[in-house]
């Protein structure tokens, strides 16, 4: 870790550029700050959050009558709408313009990154198993390693690597029944399989290009702009090629979807953008192997039980994610 991750956190006005407004604010990276209750905190919900979302989907799958791109762009647009309204709220207006006037082009392709993220998981499930699809979506924190040290220079030790590659295998014990292992790596599903894999690639690169390119700007009014964005990517894509509705539809399934949008989308989304200011982009993203674990016991209010390598899994990933923070 480099001496210049070690300062603290501070907000002073840019006085880079002359003749800006006074409102524009620029946030110092806080990448090297350690653990304290505030990161811990947020890293609690956005694990929480994030382990709905494979839960709600399938049950609207199969029972609002929605397809895939229709639940990824409905999904959208509560949260940006949520997002948009806490900045008007915060007297962030301004900042809002600011930021698009500043920033534009790297807003523009981190919300492109961020739509093909979504797309990538929807339509993975519809070709392959679903937990198959969680897995490949879960080798992100590996790459994200990867492209954290190659773009980011941010240092590690080799043991953290290791750390990484355990949680890894515990991801797989709870994602993937090996009972039916031959299922994922047939040919009938391997486009399922690489669109599963492309989105953990896509949320990778979302991560490291927010704290390569957008580090300095508010969490809140970056977010609001990349889910606006996407959204309006999402919802011409439904248009153009899935734009019926059924009469499945019911009140619970939109009240549902507007969850999504609001707590596992708009709160986590900035919340872990907040996270990732503040400490290693690494060591956030290994977090994220936790979610398999959650989302499973969510499940079983769906009567989905894990067996004995839920508990393997469990294990190596706790492990995995404590010789990673120690690194």
């Amino acid at each position: 870790m480099s001496e210049k991750d070690e300062l603290p956190v501070v907000i002073v006005a840019d006085q880079s550029s002359e003749g800006l407004p006074e409102e524009t604010v620029k946030i110092t990276s806080k990448s090297g700050t350690e653990f304290n209750w505030q990161v811990i905190t947020m890293l609690i919900i956005v694990i929480l959050a994030w382990s709905t979302p494979n839960v709600i989907g399938e049950y609207l799958t199969n029972n609002s009558g929605l397809t895939p791109i229709q639940i990824s762009a409905i999904r959208y647009l509560p949260a940006a709408l949520t997002l948009v309204l806490v900045c008007l709220a915060t007297k962030r207006g301004k900042q809002l313009l600011i930021d698009l006037k500043e920033k534009h082009i790297h807003l523009i392709i981190a919300s492109l990154i961020l739509a093909s993220f979504v797309l990538f998981q929807m339509y993975s499930v519809k070709f392959t198993t679903a937990s198959a699809s969680s897995f490949l979506l879960n080798v992100n924190p590996v790459l994200t390693f990867v492209l954290s040290i190659i773009i980011l220079k941010e240092r590690h030790k080799w043991w953290g690597a290791i750390g990484v590659l355990i949680s890894f295998v515990g991801v797989f014990f709870i994602a993937v029944d090996v009972r039916e292992l031959s299922t994922v790596f047939s040919s009938e599903t391997s486009l399922g399989n690489l669109l599963g894999f492309m989105s953990g690639v896509a949320w990778a690169a979302y991560s490291v290009y927010l704290k390569k390119f957008l580090k300095e700007r508010d969490p809140i009014t970056t977010t609001t702009w990349t889910l606006s964005i996407s959204a309006i990517i999402l919802l011409i894509v439904m248009l153009a090629v899935d734009r019926s509705f059924t009469s499945a539809t019911k009140y619970y399934h939109i009240f549902t979807l507007v969850f999504m949008g609001v707590v596992p989308t708009a709160i986590a989304f900035t919340l872990w953008f907040e996270i990732i200011r503040r400490i290693p982009v690494q060591k956030a993203s290994v977090f994220q192997f936790l979610i398999p674990i959650i989302a499973t016991l969510f499940a079983l209010a769906m009567k989905e039980y894990p067996d004995w390598f839920f508990a393997l899994g469990g294990v190596l990933i706790i492990g995995g994610l404590y010789i990673t923070q120690k690194s």
